[in-house]
């Protein structure tokens, strides 16, 4: 057996995440060190990550700048820090651009077969639903239903849903507008999680997350969405 098998892809998310013990990490650097493949496992993992956030973070709106002869020496070294920063994610964004395909009728993204080397059919998908709005939740539900109908006959198409952020309402059940549409997904094999991490921001405020009978809780989106992409899967982000 090699030395990284017995290293599970949890382990290597709370890794990667750094929720592991001091010794843990100790250890897993010292076996990463006589490992390449274990090596190269780590090396991937951060990556899907990164590739994930990039593909599903909200771009802030920009800050008011002030003048720079009203500028302190200190203000104007971040402001350089800040373009600094603006061109490195410019140049990112164009490295990533040949791993993501944009979707015309969703509008959000797919993973190409350039970044995943799984062996899973590249014929499943998870669909990421971050919006709030019922027109984005609306168009969600019906890109799944054309992702069932247009599986080949005879090859099922599995399907997964992760909401989190503002569209977590998709699944609260005393908020969402298409508790029906989830049923009957449901009913098709279709899979939905609601983030762990969004449910816990709301409760922290007081809010009562009440969801859907059909959603699963238990996972953040990030780790729903890299685990499908380690498998293979493509991804969707609505």
């Amino acid at each position: 057996m090699k030395m990284d098998e017995n290293i599970s892809e949890e382990q290597l998310n709370a890794f990667v995440d750094g929720e592991l013990e001091t010794e843990e990490v100790s250890g897993l650097f010292d076996e990463a060190e006589q490992s390449a493949d274990l090596d190269q496992r780590i090396c991937k993992q951060r990556k899907l990550k990164e590739l994930v956030k990039h593909a599903y973070r909200d771009i802030p709106e920009p800050k008011r700048v002030l003048p720079v002869s009203r500028m302190t020496g200190s203000t104007v070294g971040l402001a350089l820090v800040a373009s600094a920063i603006l061109v490195l994610g410019a140049v990112t964004g164009l490295l990533l651009h040949g791993f993501l395909e944009h979707d015309p009728l969703t509008g959000g993204y797919a993973l190409t077969g350039k970044q995943s080397t799984a062996t899973a059919t590249a014929e499943n998908y998870i669909v990421h639903v971050a919006s709030g709005n019922p027109e984005q939740m609306k168009r969600a539900l019906k890109r799944v239903s054309l992702l069932l109908s247009s599986a080949d006959s005879g090859s099922p198409r599995q399907v997964e849903v992760v909401a989190n952020e503002k569209g977590l309402d998709l699944l609260r059940s005393d908020v969402t507008r298409f508790s029906n549409e989830i049923s009957y997904l449901a009913s098709e094999h279709v899979v939905f999680y609601a983030c762990s991490k969004s449910i816990q921001r709301l409760e922290d405020k007081g809010i009562v997350v009440k969801l859907v009978p059909e959603a699963i809780p238990g996972y953040t989106a990030l780790d729903r969405v890299v685990l499908r992409m380690n498998d293979g899967w493509q991804y969707i982000k609505i």
